[in-house]
């Protein structure tokens, strides 16, 4: 079972607020990404190398926010890290390696968009845990053969580095071993991330929303 860290997501509860913001910080214009059907969002990207992005998320206003991730975000008091994402193309040995921890798993769930020159990207998610371990615990991608955005997504920044932090850090780190999350966990005295960029600007700190 081999994973790849895939993706930041740098959540925010509007989405053109939030690409002028990072383009202030970093130099570099945003580029657009889609709508994701049923999940109530949509996002804009930008490639961190040739396999891996950074994600901008917001609300998708046309759609319904009722009790999915584009309402979450639509509460949140300003722009953050929000979530990680990793990368295997077996998600049944993570779910099974997920069970024996004794988390609970839900998926593989089917998504999909269609970037703005009409190509269609399908994958499937596993969700791990829940409550605050849901935020927490990366979840898993499987791109099912479409191409991977950060090899079509607009580039102008790097990856540096990112880390998890969280109070009871042992824990978390032992499930992140289990699970092959290649992210260091640090205490903190709350939850959250912490990813360091590089852009024409110099480096960013970003970090979980207070």
């Amino acid at each position: 079972m081999t994973v790849y860290l895939d993706h930041i997501l740098w959540g925010t509860p509007d989405l053109s607020a939030g690409e002028k913001l990072f383009e202030q910080l970093s130099g570099v214009k945003p580029g657009k990404g889609g709508i994701h059907d049923g999940f109530g969002t949509r996002n804009s990207l930008l490639s961190m190398g040739e396999d891996l992005f950074f994600e901008i998320i917001a609300p998708d206003p046309a759609q319904n926010l009722n009790g999915n991730r584009g309402g979450r975000l639509a509460k949140l008091a300003g722009p953050g890290l929000t979530a990680l994402s990793v990368r295997s193309d077996d998600l049944p040995a993570m779910e099974a390696a997920a069970k024996k921890l004794g988390l609970p798993v839900r998926g593989p769930i089917p998504g999909g968009r269609t970037r703005t020159d009409g190509v269609r990207l399908n994958w499937e998610i596993l969700y791990f845990g829940e409550g605050q371990d849901a935020d927490m615990i990366p979840f898993a991608i499987d791109w099912k053969g479409s191409p991977h955005p950060a090899s079509t997504t607009p580039g102008g920044i790097g990856f540096k580095s990112v880390v998890a932090l969280h109070p009871d850090s042992e824990r978390l780190s032992a499930i992140y071993k289990a699970l092959g999350i290649p992210v260091p966990v640090l205490r903190g005295d709350r939850a959250g991330f912490q990813a360091v960029l590089t852009s024409p600007r110099g480096d960013i700190t970003l970090t979980t929303a207070a």
